[in-house]
C-alpha cells in the first residue's frame, strides 16, 4: 500500500516548483561578492570621491548596488555620504544593510577615515583577505553615527 507524503513534504515541493516557475532562486537574495560587472562602477565611484565629485560617486554606488543590493563597500560608501550631508537616519541605514553580509565581502581594501571620523570603503581588489575588512569598518561607523544621532537629540 502506497502512503501519501507528508503534508510539509508537499509544500516544500509545491513551493520550490513556484520558486523556478517564478524564476525565483534561492541563491538569488545571496551577494554577488566580485564580479566583473561590478568592479567597473565600484572603481569609477572610487576614483569619483578621490576628486571630491560626490554625486558621480554615490550614482557609481547606486549601480554597484541595483547589480548587488548586499554589496557591504558600496552600501558603506552611501552611509557616509549621507552622513556628510546630514542625512543620519538615511546613513544608518545604509550602514545596517551594509552590516549584514559584510563578512562575506573578503577582498583586501583600503579606506579613507575623513575628520569626522567616518571611513570610506576604498577600491577593493580581487585579492582576498583572511577575513572580511570591511565588517569592521562599517562597525566603527555604525558606533560614531550613533553617538552622532544621540548628540543631534539631545540638542535638538
Amino acid at each position: 500500500m502506497l502512503r501519501s507524503p507528508p503534508r510539509f513534504f508537499s509544500a516544500a515541493l509545491l513551493c520550490g516548483l513556484l520558486m523556478i516557475f517564478v524564476g525565483i532562486s534561492p541563491t538569488a537574495a545571496q551577494p554577488h561578492l566580485y564580479s566583473d560587472d561590478l568592479s567597473a562602477p565600484l572603481l569609477r565611484g572610487f576614483e569619483a570621491l578621490r576628486t571630491g565629485n560626490h554625486e558621480a560617486a554615490r550614482q557609481e554606488f547606486e549601480r554597484v548596488i541595483a547589480i548587488d543590493p548586499h554589496n557591504s563597500y558600496a552600501l558603506n560608501n552611501l552611509g557616509v555620504l549621507e552622513e556628510r550631508k546630514g542625512n543620519l537616519r538615511e546613513a544608518m541605514a545604509y550602514l545596517l544593510a551594509a552590516e549584514t553580509y559584510a563578512a562575506e565581502y573578503t577582498h583586501k581594501l583600503d579606506e579613507i577615515c575623513g575628520a569626522g571620523g567616518m571611513c570610506l570603503a576604498v577600491a577593493p581588489s580581487s585579492q582576498k583577505s583572511a577575513k572580511s575588512n570591511i565588517t569592521s569598518i562599517i562597525h566603527s561607523n555604525i558606533n560614531l553615527l550613533r553617538v552622532k544621532i544621540s548628540k543631534a537629540k539631545s540638542t535638538g
